[in-house]
């Protein structure tokens, strides 16, 4: 049959995925599975948020509304926008990745901006998407570029790299660019995992920001499927509106109830402090063995130290998967000079700290 081709490669993490998992079949060995980009120190408990569930209901079983249901978009404003009180800026979505592909496809801008190191997914929903993309080195090279008539990616802390710049750069940044007219999305899920401050807060006050995000990274919940984009752009909003409807036609209900009642309960704030405090333990204490051990690549971090779930080090990704490690090449992630990166390696470091060094003390 004739169809019409996304003329993109699948995704490299997932065929590293399926790689690493039939090496482990075939050799009855474990291999370390540091290519996935999720945290796996710990799951969430969810026994005691489940009480206050009632499987049974109408609000659980049927259709949920099409912006998603009105209870956790309040909470979301509660836990993000605590100053903001207008629920019609707060759209639910299935996931992070739907939530950006949505916005590729709504904007009118001449080109979409991404960091030189980032997140493959970007450029693949852009091609998809027909949509024109350039990369930029760092946020002064950002200030340059931009013009007025682009869309901004910022994933801060970094997803490859782990790195993160300082707050008052990157609101500064923001605050000059959107003023020129060029549009921020604010894509940073990685960030409620370390910090619990005001800053989605402080930039949702700015015109032309578009905030998106996953619960999948801060509490660990990547099988439910659900994030949220917030913007005060009535006119944006009224669009996405209609396309949550046709491309979805509402997000499960099911999710969101769960995670409302995280949100909302106090079990559910109690197990998800927990699973936030072990899980960045056990992040630190591994990023901490990298240095100390001198993996992590100086060129790009310049004796700073990672805060993300992932970290660069100076092993190619064929080495470390001869040492039973799954990890990805940099050149995957990397927009100019691919084969400069090729020798490094992206590691999600969110794993139990004992396995993360065992695994990694013969490097």
């Amino acid at each position: 049959m004739k169809i019409k081709k996304s003329n993109v490669t699948f995704s490299s993490i997932v065929g590293i995925g399926q790689k690493v998992n039939k090496a482990s079949i075939e050799s009855g060995k474990e291999y370390l599975k540091l290519n996935r980009g999720v945290n796996a120190v710990t799951n969430i408990n969810l026994t005691g948020v489940m009480q206050y569930i009632n499987p049974d209901s109408n609000d659980f079983q049927i259709y949920a509304p099409n912006k998603g249901i009105e209870s956790l978009r309040k909470s979301i404003l509660k836990e993000y926008f605590p100053s903001k009180n207008n629920i019609e800026n707060v759209s639910i979505t299935p996931g992070g990745m739907p939530a950006l592909d949505l916005i590729l496809q709504i904007l009118d801008v001449d080109k979409f901006l991404f960091p030189n190191f980032y997140w493959g997914s970007y450029s693949k929903m852009a091609s998809i998407r027909k949509r024109e993309y350039d990369f930029y080195d760092d946020l002064n090279h950002l200030n340059e570029m931009s013009k007025g008539n682009e869309c901004v990616f910022i994933c801060d802390p970094n997803n490859p790299t782990g790195k993160k710049e300082s707050d008052e750069l990157l609101f500064d940044t923001i605050k000059n660019i959107t003023s020129k007219g060029t549009i921020v999305i604010f894509d940073c899920p990685y960030r409620k995992l370390f910090y619990n401050d005001d800053f989605h807060n402080r930039i949702s006050d700015l015109e032309n920001v578009i905030i998106t995000e996953s619960f999948s990274k801060w509490m660990g919940l990547s099988g439910l499927r659900i994030g949220f984009i917030y913007s005060n752009d009535k006119e944006f909003n009224e669009e996405l509106n209609i396309r949550l409807l046709y491309e979805f036609n509402a997000v499960s209900a099911p999710p969101q109830i769960i995670i409302d009642k995280i949100l909302t309960t106090d079990n559910g704030r109690i197990e998800l402090d927990k699973f936030r405090k072990e899980t960045v333990s056990h992040i630190t204490d591994n990023i901490k063995f990298l240095s100390d051990n001198k993996l992590l690549v100086d060129e790009i971090y310049k004796g700073e130290i990672p805060v993300g779930i992932f970290s660069i080090i100076n092993k190619s990704e064929e080495f470390l998967f001869q040492n039973r490690i799954g990890a990805v090449g940099l050149e995957k992630f990397s927009g100019k000079e691919k084969e400069k990166w090729s020798d490094y390696s992206r590691i999600c470091v969110s794993v139990p700290h004992d396995k993360f060094k065992s695994f990694m003390v013969s490097l």
